[in-house]
């Protein structure tokens, strides 16, 4: 079996055969993460992910299931599932604690933009990287426009071809509010010539500003 057709398994709650979900897997999902095989798949049972309109791409190192409410992306090991990021729906995880500092997501004080480099991700083609850069940008374009501050956005994983390429972002914002909070969270996107354009993001859930122990 392919990495999509382990994806496809996972995505109905059910267990991949020949380990296609390695034991030790993580998945970030809904501001948290679970950890381990038996912990993503009961996941995946509570909300199944919707099969329906999908756009599939798979490399040697990473695969992608993009639907138009609905994505997850995966690292691939020899063919198995390591790694899980899904977006755009949700069960109910407990928010994990953290505590609030000052930062600067790049060092640079930048607004507004990506931090991408077609280097770093081996299972793009040179051909796909502005393409990717370009549907990036107009994610955190609309993120900008719809009133947040400090927008910053990473590709973390990028894949596939002109034809079909998906990406995973990190986006970090500032809320416009009168008690700000910071905000982050992952987008999943599909483009190329071949491929529907689609982005899907959730936004992580709002919680009490906490800059102390």
């Amino acid at each position: 079996m392919s990495a999509i057709d382990h994806l496809r398994a996972i995505g109905c709650g059910d267990t991949p055969p020949d380990d296609g979900l390695l034991g030790n897997a993580r998945c970030a999902w809904g501001g948290s993460e679970l950890v381990g095989e038996e912990a993503i798949v009961a996941a995946f049972c509570e909300a199944p992910f919707d099969h329906g309109d999908v756009v599939a791409i798979e490399t040697a190192h990473c695969a992608a299931l993009v639907g138009e409410a609905d994505a997850v992306i995966a690292d691939v090991y020899d063919g198995r599932i390591g790694r899980l990021w899904r977006v755009g729906s949700s069960v109910n995880f407990r928010v994990e604690p953290a505590i609030d500092v000052a930062f600067d997501t790049d060092l640079q004080q930048r607004r507004g933009d990506i931090c991408f480099r077609a280097e770093d991700h081996p299972d793009l083609a040179p051909d796909a990287a502005a393409i990717v850069l370009s549907a990036a940008r107009d994610h955190i374009d609309k993120v900008r426009r719809a009133g947040s501050l400090r927008v910053r956005g990473f590709v973390l994983r990028a894949f596939g071809n002109a034809q079909s390429a998906a990406a995973l972002l990190a986006v970090y914002t500032v809320d416009n509010r009168e008690v700000r909070s910071a905000g982050f969270d992952y987008a999943i996107l599909s483009a190329g010539t071949e491929t529907p354009a689609r982005m899907v993001s959730q936004q992580a859930r709002l919680r009490a500003w906490s800059p102390r122990f």
